[in-house]
């Protein structure tokens, strides 16, 4: 039965709905009904009428279902019953008695509603009795197990208290189920027929005459004899009909022949009155050869008709695959298990520019460009293998373009696969030509590498431009603050201030540009640890007092509790975002507070700085994260800044795995809110947070900035007079580092290289008089810092006898990373800071720190405010109680100290500018400029482009500098002297 549900579920073809009649008509269709259905019954009675009840072939109950199953009507009911009505009045005529005439017809009623029934389930509820799966099943519900269950009932009611009579049970099951078999299927294919005619052509029209017509003689010549038994000439009548006129003409030809020998039988012709015996025993023989007729015609019609369908949809899809591969812009090719080619697509002469005769019984290795032999046999191999189904690769043709150029080709390929062994049994290959899409590609390649190339340009610019900027303001800075400690009268005091805080504003600008520039090129570095967050915020907030109580606001840390003590994140990152925002929101605020808030929500931190400012208006919330924006241009030029500060910080938050969003209304304050995910340390990781919470570490240049009022405390115990080795190749930065040296009480040693420092180190040990510290530049001739450092731990001088601090103005993040790789301790960036040389000092040399535990805690009100606000490296004057030492004598030389060192550098300064100008002018006088070789005075260049700007001269530094550029680039010797010349002009 599954079986057939699932053929029906194929011919469930148009379910239609009950037809739904008014009243009226519904009685005129049942009256009709069982007026036809009675005056059949009675015809079928009357003419069968033999020894027995029963007729030789049972109509009204096939004309009936074959009638319902093509039209349903929506009261169904009362159709069968007017069909009953009809079925007890042909039985009465008869003369059955009430009670048998009732009976039957109920028995023929059940028939009729249990074929239904099971038609409709198991099929569908318009069989399609041309298909074949549905003509059997139909033949099994209707011709079999319908008149079954009637002939079951019809048994009973006839035996009226004398017995089962098995006999009746048997011709009353034939007779029934040889009406459903034959007539039912030939009513509906008949009927589908009409519902649909086809005008047949004429020839067609012709042949139906002549099978018909010859069809009906031979059954008449048959029939219309009693004397030879030619019933097996009846055969080849029905399948001359399928085979030539299909299941409608085997239709007719079933019909024909059924009324043909029942009305011979019944008058007493034809040859199966040649069976001697009984009336019953030749219906018997009439009904088996009505049945065999049906079974040579009409289920070899419908497995014809079946075979003419798929033949039909063969060609439908031969031609559709052939008007695919005629007019598709892939070539498509056909290889067999052997790797020969058995068909291409006319496409083919396009894409591979050969006729396809010329692909056919050729390998799909063989004629191929020699660049492409490899990549094609490789892929072949891996499909014929089995190893993969498909594949897709780019390949050059055989015939380049009628313009030279290569051809590219992209080719899908499929395996097929044998029906029975599921092995490798062919191959197709669909292929294109994407030629322009490769040089595009090539194109893109050759943009991404020159997009590559120029942002490690610009990286190496912005490092170069780090270094050339922070070289002269090493000075810039140094000096200055050196001039601030210096007896100086009030105007020039106030000078002096300037100049420093000028430098700085420069210094913070260059920072926030290189910040940017590292965060876009992706070269930020996270490192996640265990932060103690209250510490951190809490020394934010120390870092910002001073400002704070300058303009009299309140600063206030809001801690929620429920906050795990230790947390996961990076702390670097995280403390420069929240000093980002409270230096913004001390800057816009006039008045009231700052509040520095930190709250946890489901599993994240929320970080809030709120302040009671000036605003922002709601359409520039956006726009203030972007780079150089601020609020509005009144914004910029009251209050200053360079608008980085947030971009900064909303990048890192994202690197940091969180966000920054603002809220804010003009004239009512501002909401920062930093969210992070929230993840509690382990409680035995590492807390970095904690280990050096009282200082700001950039993220990108790693410099280090005290905290006020959190720095180790120093008096004139903590800082003893050590002995230092300061090697620097530039004059200038040594006189500047050995006058903050000295002025610390420091003994200086110099040298000028790294092999004078490795040399002055192993001289010192052999003395007895080693060396505590050692500041080490890194870019120096002959041998540098990295080299000197690598040289003196081989030696065994570890970091606890003598600690290496890097002295460069190299100050990206791999800078300080490297300096610590090779051995260094620590790293100092120029311009270097009085204050941070104070800080290394105090971090590095023998001294006594006394730790915090040891120090009362201070409020922040309670914080000292610098008396001149230079910045952050000059909060106080670190050894105010003990004069500056005379510098001790060594092997590598010593810088002066005192009032004379600003004479000696103007001294240095003209000496040294000389000496440039005279090499510049040397080289062009000499041609030198158009040579390789010119690192010597490269390096000239540089100590001019490095120091002009210090006195003054900015011009002439810029000058100096676009030339040593010139020099160490591979540009030509013309543009060098072009450059050289502008140079000379500038001084």
């Amino acid at each position: 039965m599954q079986a057939g549900k699932e053929m029906g579920s194929k011919a469930g073809r148009g379910i239609s709905a009950p037809i739904a009649l008014s009243a009226p008509k519904l009685a005129a269709a049942a009256l009709a009904g069982g007026a036809v259905f009675g005056l059949l019954a009675y015809l079928g009675i009357d003419l069968t009428r033999g020894e027995g009840r029963f007729a030789a072939v049972w109509l009204p109950n096939a004309i009936a279902v074959a009638f319902l199953l093509r039209v349903r009507l929506k009261g169904e009911n009362i159709f069968l019953a007017a069909l009953w009505l009809g079925n007890v009045s042909a039985n009465l005529v008869v003369g059955d008695s009430i009670y048998r005439a009732a009976g039957l017809a109920s028995c023929n009623s059940v028939e009729i509603i249990v074929a239904l029934a099971l038609t409709r389930r198991v099929i569908s509820a318009r069989p399609d009795m041309r298909q074949i799966g549905d003509l059997a099943w139909f033949s099994l519900a209707a011709g079999i197990v319908a008149p079954m269950i009637s002939a079951t009932l019809a048994t009973m009611v006839l035996a009226s208290g004398a017995g089962v009579n098995l006999g009746n049970w048997a011709r009353w099951a034939l007779a029934d189920g040889l009406g459903m078999i034959v007539i039912a299927p030939t009513i509906l294919v008949i009927g589908d027929a009409l519902r649909h005619p086809r005008i047949p052509s004429p020839g067609r029209m012709i042949e139906w005459a002549v099978i018909t017509l010859a069809g009906i003689l031979v059954t008449c010549a048959v029939f219309f004899q009693s004397t030879y038994p030619l019933l097996f000439l009846i055969g080849p009548v029905m399948l001359a009909h399928a085979f030539r006129l299909g299941v409608l003409g085997t239709a007719f030809a079933i019909i024909n022949v059924a009324v043909i020998a029942s009305l011979a039988t019944v008058y007493g012709y034809g040859p199966i009155t040649l069976v001697e015996d009984s009336l019953g025993s030749q219906l018997l023989t009439l009904q088996g050869f009505v049945a065999s007729s049906f079974l040579v015609g009409l289920p070899v019609a419908a497995v014809l008709h079946r075979r003419r369908a798929i033949l039909k949809d063969l060609r439908d899809r031969e031609a559709l695959l052939s008007m695919l591969t005629d007019n598709i812009t892939d070539a498509v090719i056909r290889y067999d298990s052997n790797r020969i080619a058995t068909y291409a697509s006319p496409s083919a002469r396009d894409v591979l520019g050969r006729d396809p005769e010329d692909l056919l019984d050729k390998t799909a290795n063989g004629d191929v460009h020699e660049d492409s032999h490899g990549a094609i046999s490789d892929v072949l191999e891996r499909l014929y293998s089995g190893e993969v189904e498909t594949e897709r690769f780019t390949f050059r043709r055989l015939m380049d373009g009628a313009d030279g150029k290569p051809q590219w080709l992209e080719a899908d390929c499929a395996t097929t696969l044998d029906a029975d062994t599921g092995k490798v049994s062919g191959l197709v290959v669909s292929a294109r030509n994407v030629t322009h899409r490769v040089e595009l590609e090539a194109q893109l390649i050759r943009a991404r590498r020159h997009a590559e190339n120029a942002a490690q340009s610009k990286s190496q610019f912005l490092a170069n431009m780090s270094h050339e900027i922070r070289t002269p303001m090493n000075g810039v800075l140094g000096f200055a603050d050196l001039l601030l400690k210096s007896d100086l009268g009030t105007k020039e005091q106030e000078y002096a201030d300037l100049i420093f805080e000028s430098g700085n504003t420069m210094m913070a600008l260059l920072n926030d540009i290189l910040d940017v520039s590292k965060i876009e090129a992706g070269q930020i570095v996270i490192t996640d640890a265990a932060v103690d967050l209250e510490h951190l915020l809490d020394g934010c907030l120390k870092l910002h007092t001073a400002n704070a109580r300058s303009k009299g606001l309140e600063l206030i840390l809001d801690w929620d509790s429920s906050l795990p003590p230790r947390i996961t994140t990076d702390p670097l990152r995280l403390r420069q975002i929240v000093l980002n925002l409270l230096g913004n929101a001390i800057k816009f605020t006039e008045k009231g507070r700052v509040v520095l808030s930190a709250r946890p929500q489901d599993q994240l931190l929320t970080i809030k700085v709120t302040d009671s400012g000036i605003g922002i208006p709601e359409d520039r919330l956006d726009d203030i994260f972007r780079p150089f924006e601020q609020a509005d241009g009144a914004t910029s030029r009251r209050y200053g800044g360079t608008g980085l500060g947030l971009t900064i910080s909303r990048q890192l938050a994202g690197l940091l795995g969180g966000t920054l969003d603002a809220e804010s209304r003009n004239g009512r304050g501002s909401v920062f809110a930093l969210t992070l995910p929230l993840v509690e340390a382990d409680t035995g990781a590492a807390m970095l947070g904690a280990d050096a919470p009282t200082h700001q570490a950039d993220t990108v240049r790693g410099d280090v900035i005290p905290t006020p009022g959190d720095e180790p405390y120093m008096d004139e115990n903590t800082m003893p007079r050590a002995n230092i080795l300061l090697a620097e190749d530039h004059d200038i930065n040594r006189m500047l580092v050995c006058a903050m040296l000295e002025r610390c009480g420091q003994y200086v040693t110099i040298a000028e290289n790294g092999n004078q420092a490795i040399a002055a180190i192993a001289d010192a040990r052999g003395a007895g008089e080693p060396f505590d510290l050692v500041l080490m530049d890194i870019q120096m001739p002959e041998c540098d810092g990295y080299d000197a450092t690598r040289a003196i731990r081989a030696a065994g001088i570890s970091p606890q006898e003598l600690p290496i601090i890097a002295l460069t103005a190299n100050a990206f993040p791999e800078d300080v990373a490297a300096t610590k790789a090779v051995g260094m301790q620590a790293h100092l960036a120029k311009p270097l800071v009085f204050q941070d040389l104070v800080t290394t000092l105090q971090r590095w040399l023998p001294t006594r720190i006394i730790e915090e535990a040891e120090l009362p805690r201070r409020r922040y009100d309670d914080l000292p405010i610098p008396a001149v606000k230079h910045g952050p490296g000059n909060l106080s004057q670190p050894n105010s109680g003990n004069p500056p030492l005379s510098t001790k004598p060594k092997s590598g030389g010593h810088s002066p100290a005192g009032p004379a060192a600003h004479d000696a550098l103007q001294e240095k300064w003209h000496q040294r500018r000389a000496e440039a100008l005279d090499a510049v002018a040397d080289a062009i006088r000499t041609g030198t400029l158009e040579g390789v070789d010119l690192d010597a005075l490269a390096s000239t260049i540089h100590k001019l482009a490095g120091t002009a700007g210090m006195f003054g001269e900015t011009e002439l530094g810029e000058k100096a500098a676009a030339l040593e550029r010139a020099l160490r680039a591979q540009v030509s010797g013309q543009v060098r002297r072009q450059l050289a010349e502008e140079l000379l002009q500038a001084a």
